[in-house]
């Protein structure tokens, strides 16, 4: 039997645990509803996306990033967090990962993440690795891997690119996600990273149309502004779906440790009742002794 003193000093630690995790949660909850305000996205974009690659006509359009690349290795993004209290998160992320990479074929990883490049090191994968998403949600991230990402495509070193993201559906629900970036499909739907097919071209397309610099070099600014946009957007349902899943996480311990305050408080006076009435039976027979 755990002695009463040891009982109470692990209470004391627990209760002091407790704050702990109280003053965790507030931050997180505070930090997950600022966060929610600062989508940096325009709602219409990805209509006026459409409208202009129907004016390009731009399935007609032979460029890089429009044309799959084959027989070369597929390059797999996943967005890790840096903090941890997240429960199994990062883990499925970097399991979906390692599921889609094909090793024989020399896929590419990369990782964005300290606890996903820590969990790689652990299993010796190479990849290349990214600083993970802020608080402040920089626009210098995003344009630092679409800039890898479109540079290295170009040079033909991948066939395509997926990337594989917690998407945010609510406080208590976050999905794994796997979205293909490149190359730019018109096919794909516009939450995830594209648009819907037409079976007719809309009535605003004139007959002539005359196009500058030429339709491959406005084809690829409207690719590399639309991919912009879309890793933005995963950038703030990941970083949504991180701060959602720590306050979760945050409030199971917390039930968790209640759970074992009450086993420890029952334990607790459990043993101080013992105690008492060994204390009472042992004066209630000095007492008799003293009489006889």
């Amino acid at each position: 039997m755990i002695p009463a003193g040891k009982l109470k000093e692990n209470l004391q630690f627990n209760k002091s645990l407790g704050d702990i995790i109280d003053t965790l949660k507030l931050t997180a909850s505070i930090q997950l509803r600022q966060f929610q305000t600062k989508r940096p996205l325009y709602e219409n974009f990805l209509e006026e996306v459409k409208e202009c690659a129907d004016i390009l006509e731009l399935e007609k359009i032979s460029h890089p990033l429009v044309v799959l690349h084959r027989d070369l290795p597929r390059c797999i993004v996943g967005i890790t967090s840096d903090e941890g209290f997240l429960g199994e998160l990062n883990t499925l992320v970097v399991n979906g990962v390692l599921a889609g990479r094909n090793e024989k074929e020399g896929d590419v990883v990369v990782i964005l993440g300290e606890r996903g490049a820590s969990y790689l090191e652990d299993i010796n994968v190479s990849f290349v690795a990214f600083p993970g998403i802020t608080d402040e949600l920089r626009p210098a991230r995003v344009e630092n891997l679409k800039g890898y990402l479109i540079g290295e495509y170009l040079k033909g070193r991948f066939s395509e690119v997926e990337i594989i993201y917690p998407r945010f559906l609510s406080v208590t629900a976050q999905r794994v996600e796997a979205v293909k970036l490149l190359p730019f499909s018109l096919t794909r739907d516009a939450e995830g990273a594209g648009r819907q097919k037409r079976e007719q071209p809309p009535d605003y397309i004139p007959t002539e149309l005359l196009i500058e610099p030429g339709s491959a070099d406005v084809a690829e600014g409207l690719v590399k502004l639309w991919l912009g946009y879309v890793l933005g957007d995963i950038f703030w349902s990941s970083k949504l779906s991180e701060l959602a899943a720590r306050l979760m996480h945050l409030d199971g311990s917390e039930q968790e440790l209640n759970q074992v305050n009450r086993r420890l408080n029952l334990a607790y006076f459990k043993h101080l009742h013992m105690l008492a009435d060994k204390t009472i039976r042992e004066i209630s027979a000095a007492r008799f002794l003293r009489r006889h």
